[in-house]
């Protein structure tokens, strides 16, 4: 029986391209290569050793890190194999997003439903950005926070989770339609032969990343301690440079407002003391509203009431 050789390639800016493309290569025994800074003779010589091959690379704006690189390199070596891809993102995985991704990053196919694009949501690791990219996320996080937390999307709302943190959406139950789709190229003999031995590599991938955790933990508590001394000294320097009443000013703002905060967190816990615990039960919910209840006041309810909430930190936006 002849092996059924498989080559995945993939172009990581924060690691989990690369997290995704070792549990790809895990699960079907595949080579590994990263496309990191090598030129096309380093492995486009390689391609057609494969029956199938597999590219994969982070969401660079719009466009797939490193996809033109790849795809010049097997028209340049005239590579006729069946290729299957993937990108991670920050994003949820709509079918509106792989469709974007697809139109972005294959302009010119004339049929893009014969391109096997596949979407896996990563990990956003605020503080391991560099300058820039903080810059253009931190306008983002700016953008959110401003909005009435009712008035934001649930994307929004874990993006903003994400600030100053390290959030991980990676799942490897992402990549079993893929999986799937490259199994469905083989032959059951070659199915039963990849069994055992994808086994013992996703045993071993296992232990690893139990490793890796612990220590990645400890390295998230050393960068947020020192983001926070940062921020900190950052504060202090932005004080020295305000007049004395301008500074009192600031402080009592930022005392307001860490009040106003706190306040909202204890209603929102006092608030969740009251839902049945089974709220999602029919038989839990009141029949009829409260007497005070808004669906009882009248009709002008909200007439005097101003149509947006003043700004009052609005002379220190500029500090932020």
């Amino acid at each position: 029986m002849e092996e059924y050789r498989i080559l995945v390639l993939y172009r990581s800016k924060h690691g989990s391209t690369k997290r995704y493309a070792e549990w790809i290569a895990d699960a079907l025994d595949a080579d590994i290569c990263s496309a990191e800074n090598r030129t096309y003779k380093d492995w486009s010589s390689r391609l057609k050793t494969y029956d199938m091959l597999i590219y994969g690379g982070n969401i660079n704006g719009q466009g797939i890190n490193g996809l033109e690189n790849f795809r010049a390199a097997m028209r340049k070596e005239h590579v006729n194999r069946p290729v299957t891809y993937f990108c991670v993102g920050s994003y949820p995985a709509y079918e509106s997003t792989v469709q974007t991704h697809l139109e972005m990053n294959f302009v010119g196919e004339d049929d893009l439903s014969k391109i096997n694009l596949f979407y896996f949501r990563g990990r956003l690791d605020y503080l391991g950005l560099n300058f820039l990219e903080k810059r253009l996320m931190g306008g983002l996080f700016k953008a959110i926070e401003k909005k009435y937390p009712e008035d934001r999307t649930e994307v929004e709302n874990e993006l903003l989770e994400a600030y100053y943190d390290d959030v991980d959406w990676s799942k490897k139950e992402y990549i079993d339609p893929l999986v799937d789709h490259v199994k469905s190229f083989m032959t059951e003999e070659q199915l039963a032969d990849l069994e055992p031995r994808a086994a013992a590599n996703i045993a071993e991938r296992e232990k690893q990343e139990a490793a890796e955790a612990e220590a990645w933990e400890a390295e998230m508590e050393r960068r947020k301690a020192l983001h926070q001394k940062n921020l900190e000294a950052d504060e202090a320097a932005m004080l020295k440079r305000m007049s004395k009443k301008r500074r009192q000013r600031y402080l009592e703002m930022k005392a307001a407002k860490a009040a106003l905060e706190q306040s909202e967190e204890d209603l929102r816990i006092l608030e969740g003391e009251d839902v049945p615990e089974a709220a999602g039960d029919p038989a839990d919910l009141p029949d009829e509203a409260p007497a005070d209840s808004p669906a009882d006041a009248p009709e002008d309810f909200d007439e005097d009431l101003p149509e947006e909430e003043p700004d009052e930190y609005a002379e220190f936006r500029e500090f932020e």
